[in-house]
């Protein structure tokens, strides 16, 4: 058998053992995208015929003003987030990091919250911030916090934060994970190194350990932040949108355009056009953060 022979045989096994993955992924990603792409260009009614329509849906999307304030406020509410649970899951992850009695427990319940789904987490706050049986508003009437209880959701500014705390909560402990694995990596000589030349706690978390941790740093960083953009559930259950349609973010609008106006073509585009600003936004999240650590 001749070398060139030999390589094309290797090729084909190689293709061969990778065939299965690629079909899987042309079924469940590369079919339904290319479907999004030819159902953003038609005129697509839930019931009933649809016909090609070219860019129609493209135009009528970036002059209507309820997807831009939706994509507007899904920005801001990444923006927020995005840091709060950075920062927020440094922390723990730094107080649970050492192995001591009894943080096995400690890291369980942090960690708890991220098994439970964010549609039964929204329900669960919704019943605490219940204002006639909730426990929290009986909480802040007991301590004189407040003089009544306290309706979180007609107030957009309560609202908002409400649902914050929410997100917070249910993937803090997804982050100290991802996190606590990444300070667990640094070698400890180094540590022990930089503690004889005198660097103090900050100094060392922020200009050594952060640094040679930059792929957890990096992965928890963009999957927050894509999670963030990608909110729905707990908008719908605990505001449904508003007060005022004041706190709809872009999947909720999606949502709205395509089940409640029955317009997939319309909202198929606007999924288009919101899938590209997050591979924009996410890849550059990821080269600044690659950036940064090479200088």
């Amino acid at each position: 058998m001749t070398r060139r022979r030999r390589r094309v045989l290797t090729r084909f096994r190689g293709l061969l053992l990778v065939s299965p993955a690629l079909l899987l992924l042309t079924v469940i990603f590369v079919v339904p995208l290319a479907v999004s792409v030819y159902m953003s260009l038609s005129s697509w009614p839930l019931l009933g015929a649809h016909h090609f329509t070219g860019v129609g849906n493209y135009s009528r999307l970036f002059k209507d003003p309820q997807i831009r304030q939706a994509l507007v406020f899904t920005l801001e509410f990444a923006v927020v987030i995005t840091p709060v649970v950075f920062f927020g899951g440094l922390v723990l992850a730094l107080l649970v990091q050492h192995e001591r009695r009894g943080i096995g427990v400690v890291r369980t319940a942090i960690f708890a919250p991220v098994a439970v789904g964010f549609a039964s987490a929204s329900y669960l706050w919704l019943a605490l911030t219940d204002p006639s049986t909730g426990l929290f508003d009986r909480l802040l009437v007991d301590l004189h916090l407040t003089k009544e209880p306290v309706n979180w959701l007609l107030r957009p500014s309560l609202a908002l934060l409400l649902v914050a705390i929410v997100t917070v909560w249910k993937i803090a402990g997804f982050a100290m994970i991802a996190l606590m694995n990444g300070l667990q990596s640094v070698p400890a000589e180094v540590e022990e190194a930089a503690t004889v030349d005198g660097v103090g706690r900050f100094r060392m978390l922020w200009g050594i350990k952060l640094p040679l941790m930059r792929d957890s740093v990096a992965f928890t960083l963009t999957f927050v932040a894509i999670g963030s953009f990608l909110t729905f559930d707990q908008f719908y259950i605990l505001t449904g949108g508003g007060p005022d349609n004041k706190t709809i973010t872009a999947v909720y609008r999606i949502y709205n355009v395509a089940f409640t106006q029955s317009d997939l073509g319309y909202a198929a585009a606007v999924s288009m056009v919101f899938l590209v600003l997050l591979l924009v936004i996410t890849s550059t999240q990821l080269f600044l953060l690659r950036r940064g650590a090479d200088t």
